[in-house]
C-alpha cells in the first residue's frame, strides 16, 4: 500500500511539474487560449487574437491584432480592433496570486460606436462584462451549475494607457458609413491597487468604462462633430447616437 501511495505521489508530482513547465514555456499559447476562450464568455462576443508573445524572464510581452466582435443585432464587423497591446509584468509576481503589471499600453485601437434599437454595441458589451463580474463574485447557484469561470488570479496595473485610438460613430441608417474621430489619450494609474488586485474581467470592465466616458466627453465637448463628417444626411442620422 505504501509503495502504491508513493508511486501515486510521484506521478502527481511529475504531472504538476509538467503543468508548471507548460505554463512557463508555452505562456504565449496559454494567454492566447485564455483570451479566445474566456473572452466570449465574459464579453458575449467573439474574440480573436493573432499573436501573443510574453517572456517569463523579463516580463515583457505583447498581444497583437486583438479583435472583439459586435453583439447580435449590430451591423458593423467588429466592435473593436487593437493593433498592439504591450505588457511589462513584474517577473517575480508571475506565479503569485496577484500579478503586478508595471505597464499596459494599448496602441492604435479602432473602436466602432454603433447605435441600434435604442442601445449601443459598446453598452451591450459592457453590460455583459458587468453581468459576468457580478456572477463571478456571487455564491454558486443552487444545484452547482455554473458557467466556466476565469482564473481567480488578480492583477494590479501600475500604469495603463490607451494611445492613438480612433472611434467611428455609425448606425444602420448610415449603411456602413460614419464619422471617425481621434479619441484623447487615456492614462490610468494603480488600477486595482486599492482593491488588492482585480480579476481579468474586472480589469476589462474598468477599461470599457474609461473608453465610454472618454467617448461621451469627446462628443459632448464637440457639438460641431456632427457637421464635419462630409457624409450626406449624417447630421440627422447621427443625432440619435447622443440621446
Amino acid at each position: 500500500m505504501l509503495r502504491r501511495a508513493l508511486i501515486a505521489l510521484v506521478i502527481l508530482l511529475v504531472l504538476a511539474g509538467g503543468a508548471v513547465f507548460v505554463a512557463f514555456n508555452y505562456l504565449d499559447l496559454v494567454v492566447k487560449y485564455a483570451l479566445e476562450y474566456y473572452g466570449p464568455i465574459v464579453a458575449g462576443v467573439p474574440v480573436k487574437v493573432r499573436e501573443v508573445q510574453i517572456s517569463v524572464t523579463n516580463g515583457r510581452g505583447a498581444v497583437r491584432s486583438l479583435e472583439i466582435g459586435n453583439p447580435t443585432g449590430f451591423g458593423a464587423g467588429d466592435a473593436a480592433r487593437f493593433g498592439e497591446i504591450r505588457l511589462q509584468i513584474d517577473p517575480a509576481t508571475l506565479t503569485e496570486n496577484v500579478i503586478v503589471v508595471r505597464e499596459l499600453a494599448v496602441e492604435q485601437a479602432a473602436i466602432t460606436y454603433e447605435r441600434a434599437g435604442g442601445a449601443t454595441n459598446l453598452e451591450a458589451i459592457q453590460r455583459s462584462i458587468e453581468s459576468y463580474v457580478k456572477q463571478s463574485n456571487a455564491a454558486p447557484s443552487q444545484g452547482g451549475k455554473t458557467k466556466p469561470r476565469e482564473s481567480k488570479r488578480r492583477f494590479i496595473v501600475e500604469r495603463l494607457t490607451l494611445r492613438g485610438t480612433k472611434v467611428t460613430m455609425t448606425n444602420p441608417a448610415l449603411k456602413g458609413q460614419g464619422i471617425t474621430f481621434d479619441l484623447p489619450d487615456i492614462t490610468l494609474t494603480d488600477v486595482g491597487k486599492r482593491q488588492g488586485g482585480l480579476t481579468a474581467s474586472e480589469l476589462a470592465n474598468v477599461i470599457s468604462n474609461a473608453l465610454l466616458q472618454k467617448i461621451a466627453q469627446k462628443v459632448l465637448t464637440n457639438v460641431d462633430l456632427l457637421r464635419k463628417g462630409g457624409i450626406e444626411g449624417a447630421v440627422d442620422a447621427l443625432k440619435g447616437l447622443f440621446r
